[in-house]
């Protein structure tokens, strides 16, 4: 998991050129993920990519299972718009 951890680290930082506002991606396990009362449960053993915007909002991204290419798919298509 660490190479996963540190990919998604380097997507962040390409991610924050493109859009400021998106200031980094993690990537967490679902019980370590603090929920919010609006959100729904995360599953306990699902690793997430969390993008933190500037205004403290964090987008959260299940990529449970995706090769390191899927995961950058996921992340850039995700936040293509935001």
């Amino acid at each position: 998991m660490e190479n996963r951890v540190v990919f998604v680290r380097k997507c962040g930082e390409l991610l924050s050129m493109a859009k400021p506002n998106l200031l980094k991606c993690e990537l967490k396990l679902g019980k370590n993920i603090k929920r919010k009362s609006h959100e729904p449960g995360f599953a306990p053993d699902d690793e997430y990519v969390i993008v933190t915007c500037e205004n403290g909002y964090d987008y959260k991204i299940n990529v449970t299972g995706n090769s390191l290419g899927s995961i950058a798919e996921a992340i850039f298509n995700e936040m293509a718009h935001k």
